[in-house]
């Protein structure tokens, strides 16, 4: 070969090597933006459940308060309600664990979009072609996703931390009630 078709081969080789980096880094994207989109759906999901948990304990604090001694279905209605306050705070627990495992997941997503963006520049670099101004945005678009997936994390992890003592206090509710409710019997 002539160093012209060899020079034209490399060309062609490197050319590949970074368009190939550059696709990549668009998946990589694409791929942080829908675990983005399924972390916003997990944290409404845990808002309704954490609605639903704040909204049964008052009503088991109510039925709590309204045990009555001459009264028998007020103990039955206080323990029922307390059971289903137990519950609802359990699925929001539930849903807040989905919440934190879908925003880790948008961040390691975030990380690699990140390293793979880098990754499509350095293949430009070194294949001694500029950097692209859409790399470039590229770049920027994932350290911005990143900044928003850490940020949606650390979001996810007080939820869960609210989740847990939202059951504490629904747990503890029900015991307060059925040491009440067995003092009367």
């Amino acid at each position: 070969k002539t160093a012209t078709d060899l020079a034209t081969a490399i060309e062609t080789q490197t050319d590949k090597i970074v368009s190939d980096a550059n696709a990549n880094a668009t998946t990589a994207a694409d791929n942080t933006t829908t675990a983005q989109e399924e972390t916003t759906t997990a944290q409404t999901t845990a808002n309704s459940k954490e609605t639903a948990a704040d909204a049964a304990i008052k009503v088991a604090q109510d039925a709590k308060a309204a045990i009555s001694t001459t009264d028998n279905t007020t103990l039955t209605t206080a323990e029922a309600k307390a059971a289903l306050a137990v519950e609802a705070a359990t699925t929001y627990v539930t849903s807040a664990n989905a919440l934190v495992s879908e925003a880790s997941q948008a961040k390691a997503l975030a990380d690699t979009a990140v390293a793979i963006a880098q990754d499509a520049m350095a293949k430009s670099e070194a294949a001694n072609e500029s950097v692209t101004d859409a790399q470039k945005d590229a770049l920027k678009a994932a350290q911005d996703a990143q900044k928003v997936a850490v940020t949606a994390l650390e979001a996810a992890n007080a939820e869960l931390t609210d989740a847990t003592a939202t059951l504490k206090t629904a747990t503890d509710l029900a015991t307060a009630i059925e040491t009440q409710t067995d003092k009367i019997v």
